[in-house]
């Protein structure tokens, strides 16, 4: 996993997710071996690790950057409509 921000600068948010509290970060690009996407960031156990992924895979960063840059009435990302609810509804 790769992220295009320093950790340092990532802003958290404290969730509760299914009973357990942990820290989420902002909407930020980030990529995988598959390619570049938006998508957010937890601190687990023992370290950071990928908490969701909203878009699909981008070839490169800057790509990606344009997505979280654009506003949603534009066609920019909805963190609250991921890619698993387009793909299963």
């Amino acid at each position: 996993m790769k992220i295009q921000k320093e950790i340092k600068d990532i802003e958290f948010n404290t969730v509760t997710m299914y009973g357990e509290t942990m820290e989420v970060s902002e909407p930020i690009v980030m990529a995988s071996a598959a390619g570049w996407y938006v998508g957010k960031i937890c601190k687990g156990e023992f370290c950071i690790e990928p908490y969701d992924r909203y878009t699909d895979y981008f070839a490169t960063p800057e790509e990606a950057q344009v997505v979280l840059d654009t506003p949603i009435e534009q066609g920019g990302f909805n963190e609250d409509y991921g890619v698993v609810q387009r793909e299963f509804g």
